[in-house]
């Protein structure tokens, strides 16, 4: 075994100890709150709650668009403007300023319940992001009430919905808010012509306890309801509180001071009422609860699906976020109740004791996810310069460009002063391969420092999925095997003949350089996987790209309070809206409810498509593979269709009739029916299905009431026991390969591809051949739990503990046997 191999080793060590003991502790769970379109079309969403509002006075041109307004969770929701003048560049005035606020007042909040005033970055303005006023007679507010008497300036207290209030003297409103939890744009530019839009973070009262947006009201006349907030919008142009004009012979300078909060700058503001899904207890407490477990994929659909079931007394499902591979060991437990997943159980697992029964219940897909803004020289001409913060929409992606990106091959992407990347391009933006590709990037990359995507450290069928895509493509390969690409760019040394395909996402590159310690203190190492942090699950990856935030951590020239020897370890600040170069691998929903774009991917046709054509993804399941389980349906990203995406997700719920009792057989039914019926329509609100995932065929809609029926049959219904010549059936028990994949492979493991349909167009020219691939590594798991559930990513941990402690013993074994697996590398 390499020394990498070694590291990776402990590195799966040290996470299955996380699991095992997160899986012990046994901790409750949370209560969660037809005719299906043709699945090629895009389907109209159902009740769209949008909202127009106009401005007023000097503003009365300006029309503000908000996508959403209605049943939010913590999510993005697009505002588009018109109406309003082009911001200068650099920004100094002509922009709008926006932030969320509470207040029970029916005409709007007042400006001490909006939070704002911990800014991501500073602009030109003295008080332009912050919360301050000043009374120094060039910027004062007349409008203002100078308090205390005397004082150069003084702070709008923040009045938050737990009743504390801030200082007027001293910036406490951290204790609500600050630089890396808000959600407020400082700026937001409006482009040549009068036009703007951007995606607004909208947080409930778990990302934000002085708002409490969407937490019940505990008295009142909406006493159990959840609370609402607003959208405060500031129109800013080139006038100041003192009424002088911002330029030569009038303001101090050519930009705005003031903060939106002074008098004169509120009075101006659009509001626009949110209402939340509740934060909490979307059901009755005390029901009885029915458990579900699984794939992260179908979170966001069970959100909106859980209130409209449990409404009328309806039953309630508890939703346990868990990693496949535990997923379906859970199978194996003495009551799974209903589990998600993409792939089957292996039969030889299936205890002697049941039959299972497989539902698709979701189409989704695997992306890369991007927000990237553009940011020219400002020595580039002036019409490009007029562009820049203006989000580049569209990005085109290969098997190798995305080998480089996960195995840390660009140079900015470790610390190190050895050799092995020297010849590298140091960022995304430099690759030559990349920007034939992206040419948008020649002019508009000046600035990003794009190195490598937010993975999750989760292990999932998806990502076996997206390797599976990269292992297939004969350039890729290559790549990874350490042949240079054209521009002689190599993979990174500790990558090298890593072995494909694989369910999680290494970092086997722990490089470090020695730095000097503040104050003459000593040395320290300054290492890349101290810096370079993953994401806990999709969801956090997702936000953290749409908000800016790289998730990595520097170390500061101070050594940590806790431990003189180690350098004290300091999360970097988010980029600011204007200027994000962000990468996130994530799923569909996940990416549309943070408002990212998603990447063109090259098929094995060589075309480049978009999970965003319904048409491409139906494409993409209709090349998807049979398993040994009749009707279940596997990835194949060598599909060979020239429209179809390579890597669509089918999520199947898996449900043991055996072990369950009558009441709860039917209660499972009818999450079922509910789920690929009625839950199947697009839309926003209560009970609809959210953005981002593809309708069921009407086939799988078949086929998930055909096993709704089933399992309400045989709830109950004990098998007999076999007897020793006879052996399971992969008809109803789910078969899959010994590596835990499905069935339907070729020699070499690898899926056959679909035949083409009869008079089919003859295909484009394809890239280079295919690769076989070698044998899969199978990694040690973690526990995760439902990423939107209304708690905090801590205690989402800690959730699926209950759900897998039955199925621990008989997991047990396998999982620790699979720990010396976890390798990247090198090939047989």
């Amino acid at each position: 075994m390499t020394r990498s191999n070694f590291r990776t080793s402990l590195r799966s060590a040290a996470r299955l100890v996380l699991a095992v003991a997160m899986v012990a502790t046994g901790v409750g769970l949370t209560a969660l709150p037809t005719a299906t379109p043709a699945a090629a079309e895009p389907a109209p969403r159902a009740g769209s709650s949008a909202v127009t509002v106009k401005g007023s006075g000097r503003f009365s041109s300006l029309e503000v668009t908000v996508s959403q307004t209605k049943d939010l969770i913590n999510q993005t929701i697009h505002l588009s403007w018109k109406g309003a003048a082009p911001t200068d560049n650099p920004p100094g005035k002509n922009f709008l300023q926006i932030m969320q606020c509470w207040g029970d007042n029916p005409t709007g909040p007042d400006r001490e319940q909006c939070q704002y005033g911990a800014p991501v970055i500073d602009y030109f303005g003295e008080q332009i992001e912050s919360r301050t006023l000043s009374y120094h007679e060039s910027v004062k507010d007349p409008k203002e009430v100078v308090t205390p008497p005397g004082a150069p300036y003084s702070i709008v207290p923040f009045r938050s919905v737990t009743g504390k209030t801030t200082s007027t003297t001293v910036p406490d409103y951290d204790q609500f808010f600050d630089s890396q939890n808000t959600n407020e744009i400082s700026v937001a530019p409006t482009q040549e012509g009068g036009t703007g839009e951007l995606d607004f973070e909208v947080l409930t009262g778990l990302e934000s306890h002085g708002l409490g947006c969407g937490k019940p009201r505990t008295e009142g006349p909406d006493k159990g309801k959840p609370r609402h907030c607003w959208l405060v919008i500031v129109p800013r142009d080139d006038i100041e509180v003192t009424g002088k004009v911002a330029g030569p012979g009038g303001h101090l300078h050519n930009y705005l001071d003031s903060s939106p909060l002074s008098k004169s700058n509120f009075e101006h503001k659009l509001t626009v009422k949110l209402d939340f899904l509740m934060v909490g207890d979307a059901c009755p407490i005390g029901a009885n609860e029915r458990a579900l477990s699984g794939s992260e994929l179908l979170a966001d659909a069970v959100i909106r699906w859980q209130p409209a079931l449990c409404s009328g007394n309806g039953p309630v499902f508890g939703y346990a976020q868990v990693p496949d591979r535990l997923a379906r060991d859970q199978l194996a437990s003495p009551e799974p109740g209903l589990v998600f997943t993409s792939k089957p159980l292996d039969p030889a697992l299936v205890p002697p004791d049941r039959k299972l029964v497989y539902a698709p219940t979701a189409v989704s897909s695997y992306v890369v996810a991007f927000i990237m803004e553009r940011q020219a020289s400002i020595s580039a001409p002036p019409e490009v310069v007029r562009q820049n913060g203006q989000i580049i929409t569209e990005l085109k992606l290969t098997p190798r460009l995305m080998a480089k990106l996960l195995t840390q091959s660009y140079s900015g992407a470790v610390y190190t002063k050895e050799t092995y990347l020297s010849k590298n391009p140091r960022r995304l933006v430099e690759d030559q391969e990349f920007l034939a590709l992206n040419p948008v990037f020649k002019d508009y990359g000046f600035s990003m420092h794009t190195v490598e995507p937010l993975l999750t450290s989760v292990d999932s069928d998806a990502t076996e999925a997206m390797w599976t895509w990269i292992n297939q493509d004969r350039e890729a390969r290559d790549f990874l095997d350490g042949k240079p690409d054209p521009y002689n760019m190599v993979v990174n040394k500790n990558y090298t003949n890593m072995r494909l395909p694989i369910d999680f996402f290494a970092r086997a590159d722990s490089s470090c350089i020695i730095v000097e310690l503040g104050g003459g203190s000593g040395t320290f190492p300054k290492c890349t996987l101290n810096s370079r942090g993953m994401a806990a699950d999709l969801h956090q990856a997702a936000r953290a790209a749409s908000r800016g935030d790289s998730l990595q951590r520097e170390p500061q020239p101070e050594p940590d309070p806790n431990d003189p020897s180690k350098p004290l370890y300091k999360k970097n600040e988010r980029t600011r809206v204007g200027a994000r170069a962000l990468i996130a691998i994530v799923d569909s929903p996940t990416a549309d409810r943070y408002g990212l774009p998603v990447a063109k991917l090259r098929n094995a046709a060589g075309e480049f498509v978009s999970p965003k054509d319904n048409g491409a993804v139906q494409a993409g399941v209709d090349g998807m593979i049979e398993s040994k389980v009749p009707g279940v349906l596997l990835t194949n990203p060598s599909v060979s269709a020239r429209n179809a995406y390579p890597l669509p997700l089918v999520t199947y719920a898996v449900a043991a009739p055996a072990t369950m009792d009558a009441a709860s057989g039917k209660d499972y039914a009818t999450f079922l029916r509910y789920a690929t019926g009625q839950g199947q329509v697009p839309g926003d609100g209560v009970g609809t299905l959210p953005s981002g995932y593809l309708p069921l065929p009407s086939a799988m809609t078949r086929a998930a009431s055909d096993a709704a029926a089933t399992i309400e049959r045989d709830a109950g219904k004990k098998l007999a026991a076999p007897k020793p010549s006879e052996t399971a059936s992969g008809e109803s028990s789910g078969e899959s390969g010994s590596d835990g994949s499905s069935g339907g492979a070729t020699g070499d493991g690898q899926p056959p591809a679909p035949a083409p349909a009869p008079g089919a167009p003859a295909p484009a020219p394809a890239p280079p051949a295919a690769v076989p691939p070698s044998a899969e590594a199978t990694p040690a798991r973690a526990v995760r739990n439902t990423p939107s559930l209304p708690i905090s990513w801590e205690i989402r941990y800690l959730l699926a503990g209950l759900l897998v402690l039955g199925g621990l013993a008989t997991g047990a074994g396998p999982l620790l046997m699979r720990l010396g697996a976890r390798t990247i590398g090198p090939r047989p």
